[in-house]
């Protein structure tokens, strides 16, 4: 019973059908998608696009086009998990469930010594897209974000992430 109610939640109702075809058709006006495209372009992802530009179909086929076109550049749909598969190993980041609103939980756990892999930072860029990408294909329809952690206990004093939260206890001790 509770998959079926969920499984009715997932649908989308033919106002919001309406709009997400709408983007869809802005878009193929501006240039066809491939079929990567096309796939990532899901009724999900579209609605968020629409939700985050106030249901404007322009902007939000505006800002989806500009996403397709950054991932193209990074071969954000030619990542794979082998990539990173040492990363991945040692636990480097991962999903770590959902929390109470069901928005995915992403942690990293990055350790000073780590920092040498990822040079160029094409290569760290790469894999935070990865696993944002995870994160993303886990979320529902209606939810729009995610919690992002990083755990900073490996780090040594003189890493940026210790001195951001430094700089940040100073800046709250002093207000």
């Amino acid at each position: 019973m509770a998959k079926v109610a969920a499984m009715a939640m997932e649908k989308v109702d033919a106002k919001d059908r309406e709009k997400i075809e709408a983007v869809r058709k802005v878009m193929r006006k501006q240039a066809p998608l491939s079929p990567k495209q096309a796939e990532y372009c899901n009724d999900a992802c579209v609605e968020r696009f629409l939700r985050a530009k106030g249901d404007n179909v322009k902007k939000a086929a505006k800002t989806l086009r500009a996403v397709l076109s950054w991932r193209e550049t990074i071969g954000a749909d030619h990542i794979i998990a082998d990539e990173f598969s040492g990363e991945l190993s040692e636990g480097m980041a991962y999903v770590a469930g959902h929390d109470d609103e069901n928005r995915p939980v992403l942690m990293f756990k990055i350790k000073q010594d780590d920092y040498p892999k990822y040079q160029p930072q094409k290569s760290f860029v790469r894999f935070l897209v990865f696993t944002l990408e995870v994160a993303v294909a886990s979320m529902n329809r209606f939810v729009d974000q995610f919690v992002l952690l990083f755990d900073a206990s490996k780090q040594s004093p003189s890493t940026p992430l210790r001195s951001i939260k430094r700089e940040r206890k100073a800046e709250a001790d002093s207000a």
